[in-house]
Protein backbone atom coordinates (compact mmCIF):
# COMPACT_ATOMS: atom_id res chain seq x y z
CA UNK A 1 0.00 0.00 0.00
CA UNK A 2 1.42 3.53 -0.97
CA UNK A 3 1.47 5.75 1.55
CA UNK A 4 0.99 9.60 0.38
CA UNK A 5 3.97 11.88 1.19
CA UNK A 6 4.10 13.91 4.71
CA UNK A 7 3.31 17.60 3.80
CA UNK A 8 5.84 19.67 4.09
CA UNK A 9 9.10 20.17 2.59
CA UNK A 10 10.97 16.63 1.03
CA UNK A 11 14.34 15.72 2.22
CA UNK A 12 17.15 17.65 0.40
CA UNK A 13 18.75 15.10 -1.87
CA UNK A 14 21.95 14.52 -1.18
CA UNK A 15 24.70 16.56 -3.15
CA UNK A 16 25.82 15.09 -6.32
CA UNK A 17 29.39 14.64 -7.14
CA UNK A 18 30.46 15.94 -10.21
CA UNK A 19 30.51 13.88 -13.24
CA UNK A 20 33.66 12.39 -14.32
CA UNK A 21 32.48 13.05 -18.30
CA UNK A 22 31.71 16.86 -17.16
CA UNK A 23 34.21 19.36 -18.40
CA UNK A 24 35.83 21.60 -15.85
CA UNK A 25 34.42 25.56 -17.45
CA UNK A 26 37.20 27.86 -17.63
CA UNK A 27 37.76 31.47 -18.59
CA UNK A 28 40.12 32.43 -20.74
CA UNK A 29 41.79 36.44 -21.23
CA UNK A 30 43.17 37.23 -24.67
CA UNK A 31 44.98 40.41 -25.17
CA UNK A 32 48.04 41.61 -26.62
CA UNK A 33 51.67 40.58 -24.65
CA UNK A 34 52.46 43.41 -23.74
CA UNK A 35 48.72 43.74 -21.72
CA UNK A 36 49.10 40.34 -20.30
CA UNK A 37 51.54 40.34 -17.39
CA UNK A 38 48.86 41.96 -15.30
CA UNK A 39 46.21 40.02 -15.49
CA UNK A 40 48.66 37.21 -15.12
CA UNK A 41 49.75 38.86 -12.06
CA UNK A 42 46.08 38.47 -10.66
CA UNK A 43 45.68 35.27 -11.61
CA UNK A 44 44.36 34.64 -14.65
CA UNK A 45 45.05 32.19 -17.32
CA UNK A 46 46.03 35.01 -20.58
CA UNK A 47 46.20 33.84 -23.94
CA UNK A 48 48.59 36.33 -25.16
CA UNK A 49 48.30 36.98 -29.21
CA UNK A 50 50.40 38.33 -31.66
CA UNK A 51 49.28 40.67 -34.22
CA UNK A 52 48.29 38.22 -37.18
CA UNK A 53 47.59 35.57 -34.61
CA UNK A 54 44.22 36.26 -33.88
CA UNK A 55 41.29 34.36 -36.18
CA UNK A 56 43.75 31.10 -35.45
CA UNK A 57 43.92 31.65 -32.00
CA UNK A 58 40.32 32.72 -31.16
CA UNK A 59 39.09 29.79 -33.20
CA UNK A 60 41.01 27.26 -31.13
CA UNK A 61 39.85 28.08 -28.12
CA UNK A 62 36.23 27.94 -29.07
CA UNK A 63 36.27 24.39 -30.07
CA UNK A 64 37.92 24.26 -26.42
CA UNK A 65 35.41 22.43 -24.66
CA UNK A 66 36.70 23.63 -21.08
CA UNK A 67 36.38 27.22 -21.98
CA UNK A 68 33.21 28.87 -21.01
CA UNK A 69 34.15 32.43 -21.71
CA UNK A 70 36.55 34.01 -23.64
CA UNK A 71 37.09 37.90 -22.22
CA UNK A 72 38.70 39.30 -25.59
CA UNK A 73 40.38 42.70 -25.12
CA UNK A 74 38.82 44.75 -27.95
CA UNK A 75 41.71 45.76 -29.95
CA UNK A 76 42.30 41.97 -30.57
CA UNK A 77 38.74 41.72 -31.35
CA UNK A 78 38.54 43.94 -34.04
CA UNK A 79 41.86 42.23 -35.86
CA UNK A 80 39.50 38.77 -36.14
CA UNK A 81 37.27 37.81 -38.87
CA UNK A 82 33.44 38.50 -38.83
CA UNK A 83 32.49 34.83 -39.89
CA UNK A 84 34.68 33.51 -37.03
CA UNK A 85 32.14 35.93 -34.66
CA UNK A 86 29.17 34.92 -36.29
CA UNK A 87 29.64 31.49 -36.01
CA UNK A 88 30.94 32.37 -32.07
CA UNK A 89 27.66 34.07 -31.23
CA UNK A 90 25.53 31.45 -33.27
CA UNK A 91 26.85 28.88 -31.15
CA UNK A 92 26.05 30.29 -27.96
CA UNK A 93 29.50 28.60 -25.56
CA UNK A 94 32.15 29.52 -25.44
CA UNK A 95 30.19 33.71 -24.68
CA UNK A 96 32.83 35.96 -26.11
CA UNK A 97 33.11 38.71 -23.93
CA UNK A 98 34.46 42.02 -25.04
CA UNK A 99 36.84 44.68 -22.34
CA UNK A 100 38.65 47.73 -22.92
CA UNK A 101 41.98 47.99 -20.82
CA UNK A 102 41.82 51.31 -18.79
CA UNK A 103 45.28 53.12 -20.71
CA UNK A 104 44.40 56.02 -18.33
CA UNK A 105 42.71 56.48 -15.13
CA UNK A 106 39.37 57.90 -16.65
CA UNK A 107 38.61 55.14 -18.88
CA UNK A 108 38.17 52.69 -16.15
CA UNK A 109 33.99 52.36 -16.68
CA UNK A 110 33.41 52.65 -20.07
CA UNK A 111 32.90 48.77 -19.71
CA UNK A 112 29.97 48.51 -17.44
CA UNK A 113 27.32 49.33 -20.44
CA UNK A 114 28.26 46.16 -22.21
CA UNK A 115 28.48 44.38 -18.93
CA UNK A 116 25.26 44.93 -17.93
CA UNK A 117 23.72 44.77 -21.80
CA UNK A 118 25.19 41.24 -21.85
CA UNK A 119 23.98 40.31 -19.07
CA UNK A 120 20.62 41.79 -19.68
CA UNK A 121 20.49 39.50 -22.61
CA UNK A 122 21.73 36.39 -20.56
CA UNK A 123 19.03 36.62 -17.81
CA UNK A 124 15.96 38.44 -18.90
CA UNK A 125 16.75 41.53 -16.44
CA UNK A 126 18.84 44.79 -15.79
CA UNK A 127 21.48 45.02 -13.58
CA UNK A 128 22.65 48.11 -12.50
CA UNK A 129 26.46 47.92 -12.63
CA UNK A 130 27.65 50.42 -9.83
CA UNK A 131 31.61 51.73 -9.48
CA UNK A 132 33.43 50.58 -6.19
CA UNK A 133 34.04 54.75 -4.20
Amino acid sequence: MNRPSPPGPSPAAPPRAPSAAAPRRTLRIVTRPADALGLRLAGAKVEEVAPGEEGSRLRALLSDPAVSVVAIETTVLARVPEPLLERAAERGLPVVLPFTLPRKLSEAAEGRAYVAALIRRAIGYHVKLEARR
